[in-house]
């Protein structure tokens, strides 16, 4: 696939997250500019500060004072600026202020990237699966209006869309690391849990499926999308390698990688989650982008494991 060989001068809306910080790192190491906007700095782009191709914005996505500024002269957006969580945007954060976030905040980055030339955005989404909560309805809301962007105003826009995304500096509710919005997602949830000596609730039956996707995959996925000189205007693209795991899988085989046996019980679903399996096709990701994904879950939670156990280590 033909890519693009100039430097870029890239904004990563949220670049202070987890698969974020991931990205500034691989879009530095290839010595491009970067600038990130967020709430806060994690320790994971505190670690850039010396490096003058690094620029970091404390703020928000909705403050009409920043967005411009940091948008002109962007060859590259990469947005995900966002309030994440599936139950937790119906149990812990305001629903309008997911709302403003997710849609509004969006909207203005994709106006300012219209007003001044930006080549080309991409957003990460979430596949269009039967779950009533407002995190998956902003997500897909936002996905309508990065294609009718494109189509309205011809700027090239492009989303990729991840099943679940898991790897190193994932964070976990209550082990925050002082971000100022948490989540609780599986494979942290296992993994500190059974190091603090608690048994894992898992929700539901377990049977839930969904594609799980190695954070450096994922990243990967990224910059193909900056950099090739296709033309990717109102593109979605699955990133996904058409098999999947239930949650019961993914104990079982975090318990084989770790050699420790994970002790659960199994309660009710979570207010706004639903039964469903998530499966992506692989395809479009070849076909587009030429490439598969490197990482089988077995190799991402070899990875992944000793992370936590560092990090636990640390915090206690």
């Amino acid at each position: 696939m033909r890519q693009a060989s100039t430097i870029m001068n890239v904004l990563v809306t949220g670049g202070a997250g987890f698969v974020g910080s991931h990205l500034v790192d691989r879009l530095l190491e290839e010595n491009h500019e970067v600038t990130v906007l967020d709430l806060w700095e994690s320790q994971d782009i505190i670690k850039h500060n010396d490096n003058t191709l690094y620029h970091f914005v404390k703020g928000s996505i909705l403050d009409e004072n920043i967005v411009p500024s940091i948008v002109k002269d962007k060859d590259r957006i990469v947005h995900m600026a966002a309030i994440l969580g599936a139950s937790e945007s119906i149990t812990t954060y305001d629903i309008e202020q997911v709302a403003l976030v997710n849609v509004i905040g969006t909207i203005r980055i994709l106006k300012a990237a219209t007003k001044f030339g930006v080549k080309r955005i991409v957003l990460p989404t979430s596949p269009d699966v039967p779950r009533l909560n407002p995190y998956s309805i902003t997500k897909q809301t936002t996905e309508k209006f990065n294609k009718f962007f494109n189509k309205e105003y011809n700027i090239e826009t492009v989303s990729l869309q991840f099943g679940k995304i898991y790897g190193p500096r994932e964070r976990w509710l209550n082990f925050s690391m002082g971000a100022p919005f948490n989540y609780q997602f599986l494979i942290p949830t296992i993994i500190v849990e059974t190091l603090r000596g608690n048994i894992v609730q898992i929700y539901g039956d377990g049977n839930q499926k969904s594609e799980y996707i190695f954070v450096h995959d994922v990243i990967e996925s990224f910059v193909r999308t900056l950099k090739t000189e296709k033309n990717l205007g109102g593109e979605t693209i699955p990133v996904g390698n058409n098999k999947n795991y239930s949650v019961n899988d993914i104990i079982e085989t975090v318990e084989k990688c770790w050699d420790r046996k994970i002790q659960k019980e199994y309660v009710k679903m979570r207010l706004g989650e639903t039964p469903a399996e998530i499966l992506l096709d692989n395809k479009k990701l070849k076909d587009v982008l030429d490439y598969e994904l490197k990482w089988d879950l077995t190799t991402g939670l070899k990875e992944t494991i000793p992370y936590y156990e560092q990090a636990f280590k640390d915090s206690s």
